[in-house]
């Protein structure tokens, strides 16, 4: 009778961490669909960012396949616990709920730190960031949101930027 008593306890202890870990996923999901409607909403988007370096690299994968390469580095300012989304740009103004988009720090359980000129990633200081995405079209405009905290700790800042890119193949 214990034996059947405890095994009952220790599934209920499980399905309650189920439970939790569901509920933290669901809420992580909610936070990355709230970022990306901010990101369609937003129309300040800038090209370029006072506080880090932000560039896009295209390459060619596949045939009609291209990997668009969001690179975010050389931080000028201190930035912590940074959170970032990267979106296609298109025509629309409704979230793509059939395609994860790609993003650091919103749905990973992940701290991203960046500091000039200083790198540790045991202690989660990077010295960049890199989102990536795919598509078959050949050119794409990609909106990307970054947001972390300054050096305070006690402000977040919020950015909106915007980037076109364009496979070129090499010419040998």
């Amino acid at each position: 009778m214990k034996k059947i008593i405890i095994c009952i306890l220790i599934l209920f202890t499980l399905w309650g961490c189920d439970n939790n870990a569901r509920k933290l996923d669901e809420e992580k999901y909610n936070t990355y669909l709230l970022y990306y409607q901010s990101i369609l909403d937003s129309d300040s988007k800038k090209e370029k960012s006072q506080c880090f370096d932000f560039s896009l690299a295209v390459n060619q994968i596949g045939e009609n396949l291209y990997r668009y390469d969001i690179i975010i580095d050389n931080p000028r300012v201190a930035m912590y616990e940074i959170k970032a989304l990267a979106v296609i740009d298109n025509l629309t103004i409704e979230v793509d709920k059939n395609q994860m988009m790609p993003s650091v720090g919103i749905l990973d359980n992940k701290n991203y730190n960046m500091i000039p000129f200083q790198v540790d990633t045991e202690k989660d200081f990077v010295s960049g960031i890199v989102l990536s995405l795919t598509s078959e079209q050949s050119a794409l405009r990609i909106s990307v949101m970054i947001e972390c905290k300054d050096s305070s700790g006690l402000n977040y800042v919020r950015e909106y930027l915007s980037i076109y890119g364009e496979y070129v193949p090499n010419q040998e």
